[in-house]
């Protein structure tokens, strides 16, 4: 229902927005010697899943307005060992999403966006998540659509939705069932 209603090719239902984010960098090859760009302010899983995965957390300054990642800290930080950035569209705000899509796309550089509190929030008409290879959202009780717990990683990038069911299932072809 998420993939039809929202327009995404592909859905994968998770534990959690954590192992959504950490999947996807997983997914996309990211590790050991690679360095990951994201906001200095959000909550420490966002951080986690990138050490987690063996890379360098590289923390950027917000704006100080809309307390987002700031696009124009982030062209400072880049080096030819980032490999990703993770925007936060927290609280429901979105980031500047043409802007660091501009970057990411001039630097080849992978989009994992963090939307685990902005599940029904748009950037200029359209919706967060969508904007970079993977959105990761989270349906824990404290979010804006709470079931108790559980995420979802959404991607038109159908063999990333492939390796990301892969490994959460343990490298099972197939569920349980």
């Amino acid at each position: 229902l998420i993939k039809e209603k929202n327009g995404f090719n592909n859905a994968v239902a998770l534990s959690s927005c954590t192992a959504a984010l950490f999947l996807s960098l997983k997914a996309l090859g990211i590790g050991e010697g690679d360095e990951v760009i994201t906001t200095a302010m959000a909550f420490c899983s966002t951080v986690n899943v990138i050490i987690h995965a063996g890379a360098k957390p590289i923390l950027c300054d917000i704006d100080k307005f809309t307390r987002n990642i700031d696009p124009n800290q982030i062209e400072k930080k880049i080096t030819n060992k980032t490999k990703a950035i993770i925007p936060v569209h927290y609280t429901g705000l979105p980031c500047d999403m043409d802007e660091i899509m501009e970057i990411a796309n001039n630097k080849n550089i992978f989009v994992i966006e963090d939307c685990a509190h902005a599940f029904e929030t748009f950037y200029k008409g359209r919706r967060c998540g969508s904007f970079g290879v993977v959105g990761c959202y989270s349906f824990y009780a404290t979010k804006n659509i709470a079931i108790g717990e559980g995420g979802m990683a959404v991607t038109n990038n159908s063999e990333l939705a492939k390796k990301i069911r892969l490994m959460s299932l343990h490298g099972l072809s197939k569920d349980a069932w």
